[in-house]
């Protein structure tokens, strides 16, 4: 056999070799023996478990390891059982010549992974994910007394001999999706999803400059909000290893809104063409992380920042931020509501945050901010020792503040007249049904105020202060000037100090006392009302009237306590009593005499006499005025006034022209009227009535006095009157039969005749023990 032919034979025989070796690679290789190590490893360093049914090296798909069903499970207390992650399989590609000597040194590659991202009871299940004692040195691991223990003890034995066969020098995960569902109550509700996310890390190593390269398509559209587009993170991370510990890691990135559209409300719009970033750049290390150049790019805001994190113990935080502006104007673009505001405007905000971030107890914040929009001005500074409990104060002075153009673009749109129309008839009827239990929240009282537990903790022990001062304060249809707020908030209860402004062409002020800590709250305090518009509270009130059943200007001076500001419990529980004068002003609806003298008037009408031998014609002349002048002064007009559980008590006595009304009738939170009233016409209307007709006099009642007896209801802006007719119709026949009975009896005085059979017929009957007076003997 010649040279050539045994080279030949020997480069075959090589060749043949190796492929029976990588042929016998995946039966000589038992992957699933690093099982065991893998999940120890997972669950010493999260919350987690870590599963998957095989591990098999492949080779004509190119020299790797397929991990099949891989899943991850959480495994804390919130969370225990649910599925964090999942995919079907986890490809590996190593070197070979690393895998020869133990190691596996290579790629990670995922596609179409799924990621359940699960929101209750305030958290995550990916903040609670990572173990507490993650990034810090156990004192068992650096103990003097774990150096003398045998080589074949050591919780970390598993993990570190994992860790030093295992180097990732790149790991790509490709057309990822991520599902966010809400947990709280009996129903996972599937809350957003977010497909097409891609994140590619290469150069992963020790010393490298490894890049991270995130997207995701983002295409949603819920309620007032849509965003729909690319978001990418690019990230630079330099990571320095003492060993297996790590030592610190560089960093800088960006992350671009740039290709993304976003519309919420028509408010805020942003275009792809409007670019919209965050660079940052900083050091982190197992002890510390420092963002010391964090900038924002949207428009013309220039925003910074630093942080400094200690990732030990509480998160001992220092946090600076400003955001600056000299001009606002290119804004306009993505705040297209506020385009005019915008012109000029300037924004200066500054604040610091320091304390421990999971120690609320400890924070110590300050924030100042300084703005001109348009024609408002604002100047705000908020300063807090602790935020759990709250400690600090609030301060803000303004010269002008419209409310209203600053945040109505940004707010949920009113519900239509019928839906609110139908909402206060639920209200109304809701409120009228009795319940055994009040302190059960019904279905009327979904929108009353109550502390939930997580804001019981943090009043506990609060003391915070605010003190608002704004020359003119514009909102909706109020126009507030020289408004002023000085309250308190200590544990649970708030005190009003002062609250005044010039409101409804006058002035109002108040103070109260406030108990957050029930349901529902309860308050007490006074309210002072001079001088102010009648018809203007009514309309905001009422905004669909047109016109307000009263008008003039009134001071109203009250004390009140009351639970709850819903219509349902107000109806229940408002009380108070108070002093009004109405210094001019007019009634604009029907007087309660013009509807009694309708009711009057028909009565007579309607002929219920027929019995009487009476002259009807005559009897119909009587007419009691139904007035149609429906304006009626109230100048000096005053009283006192009491509201008793929602309902306003108005037992007034009234002198007018027409007489005396005595009332006794109570008017609702809904405007509802009901009750009674006495009617006694002055001298001149009866007069009236008797120069109308002579049988006027049979509906005097025994003090000759002409009396209604009235019964109330309907609304104050449309009232109903009823008169008790019975009462008119027995007073007119005993006075009639009276009458005609005396003049009986003056005709048998007359006739001695007659008195003879008169007398007779007495003694008969009186002989027959039968008492003559029922004969009217």
């Amino acid at each position: 056999m010649n040279t050539k032919m045994k080279w030949l034979i020997g480069i075959l025989s090589f060749f043949v070799t190796i492929l029976i070796i990588l042929i016998a690679l995946p039966f000589l290789i038992d992957f699933n023996k690093f099982k065991p190590q893998i999940q120890n490893a997972v669950a010493e360093k999260m919350n987690a478990k870590i599963n998957f049914s095989s591990a098999k090296l492949t080779i004509f798909s190119g020299l790797g390891i397929v991990i099949k069903d891989v899943t991850i499970e959480n495994t804390d207390e919130v969370f225990m059982g649910t599925e964090l992650f999942k995919v079907r399989e986890i490809k590996f590609k190593t070197e070979l010549m690393q895998l020869f000597k133990g190691k596996f040194v290579g790629t990670i590659d995922i596609q179409n992974p799924e990621v359940n991202i699960l929101r209750g009871s305030g958290k995550t299940n990916l903040t609670t994910l990572a173990k507490k004692d993650s990034f810090k040195k156990t004192a068992e691991e650096h103990s003097p007394q774990e150096e003398n223990l045998p080589s074949n003890i050591g919780s970390n034995k598993s993990s570190s001999s994992f860790t030093d066969k295992v180097l990732i020098k790149s790991f790509e995960i490709r057309n990822a999706t991520f599902n966010l569902f809400n947990v709280n109550g009996p129903k996972e509700r599937l809350v957003a999803k977010v497909e097409n996310t891609n994140l590619m890390i290469s150069n992963i190593g020790s010393g490298k400059d490894t890049k991270v390269d995130f997207s995701t398509e983002v295409d949603y559209s819920e309620n007032d909000i849509s965003a729909k587009g690319l978001i990418v993170l690019s990230l630079n991370v330099n990571t320095e290893l003492n060993g297996t510990e790590w030592k610190n890691s560089l960093f800088n990135g960006k992350l671009s809104f740039d290709k993304l559209d976003v519309n919420f409300r028509n408010a805020f719009v942003k275009k792809k063409s409007v670019p919209f970033n965050l660079s940052f750049a900083g050091i982190a290390n197992p002890r510390l992380l420092t963002i010391d150049d964090f900038k924002l790019s949207l428009q013309s805001i220039d925003t910074k920042a630093k942080v400094a994190l200690s990732l030990l113990d509480k998160s001992n935080a220092s946090i600076n931020f400003a955001v600056n502006s000299n001009n606002l104007a290119e804004l306009g673009e993505i705040l297209p509501q506020h385009k005019e505001m915008l012109i000029n405007a300037t924004l200066n905000l500054k604040g610091k945050i320091e304390g421990y971030l999971t120690a609320p107890e400890t924070l110590d914040t300050s924030i100042n901010l300084q703005s001109k929009l348009g024609d408002s001005d604002i100047n705000l500074q908020f300063d807090t020792k602790s935020f759990k409990p709250l400690i600090g104060s609030l301060k803000v002075q303004s010269k002008n503040l419209y409310l209203s153009k600053i945040i109505s673009p940004f707010m949920a749109k009113n519900k239509n007249k019928e839906e609110e129309k139908k909402q206060d008839k639920e209200e109304h009827e809701s409120s009228n049904s009795s319940s055994t239990n009040e302190s059960k929240k019904s279905e009327s009282s979904r929108d009353e105020f109550s502390l939930s537990d997580k804001q019981k903790k943090l009043l506990s022990g609060s003391d915070f202060s605010t003190d608002i001062t704004i020359g003119k304060l514009v909102y909706e249809n109020f126009n507030f000037s020289n408004f002023v707020l000085n309250s308190k908030i200590k544990n649970y209860t708030a005190t009003l100090n002062k609250f005044s402004m010039n409101l409804f062409s006058g002035n109002v002020s108040s103070n109260m006392n406030i108990d957050l800590a029930v349901y529902p709250i309860m308050y007490n305090g006074n309210l002072n009302l001079n001088n102010v518009k009648v018809e203007e509270i009514y309309k905001s009130i009422k905004t669909e009237a047109k016109s307000s059943p009263i008008e003039g200007s009134a001071d109203i001076k009250m004390s009140f306590n009351a639970k709850g500001y819903s219509r349902a419990f107000l109806s229940k529980y408002l009380n108070a009593k108070g002093y009004f004068l109405f210094n001019d002003g007019t009634l604009n609806t029907k007087s309660l005499l013009s509807l009694a003298g309708e009711q009057f008037n028909q009565f007579i009408k309607s002929g219920p006499f027929s019995s009487l031998k009476i002259d009807n014609n005559s009897l119909k002349n009587l007419s009691l005025s139904d007035d149609k002048d429906s304006k009626k002064s109230l100048k000096n007009q005053k009283g006192e006034f009491e509201i008793r559980n929602g309902k306003l008590l108005i037992r007034n006595s009234i002198n007018t022209e027409q007489g005396l009304l005595k009332l006794d009738a109570d008017v609702g939170i809904d405007e509802s009227l009901t009750g009674s009233a006495l009617y006694i016409a002055s001298k001149s209307v009866k007069d009236q009535l008797i120069q109308q007709s002579n049988y006027a006099k049979y509906l005097l009642n025994e003090k000759g006095e002409f009396e209604l007896t009235l019964y109330l209801a309907g609304t104050v802006s449309k009232p109903e009157v009823t008169i008790y007719t019975e009462a008119l119709q027995k007073r007119f026949i005993k006075n009639a039969t009276k009458e005609v009975t005396n003049k009986l009896k003056e005709e048998i005085k007359k006739n001695p005749e007659v008195q003879k059979i008169q007398d007779d017929a007495k003694k008969l009957l009186e002989k027959n023990g039968i008492d003559p007076s029922k004969f009217g003997f």
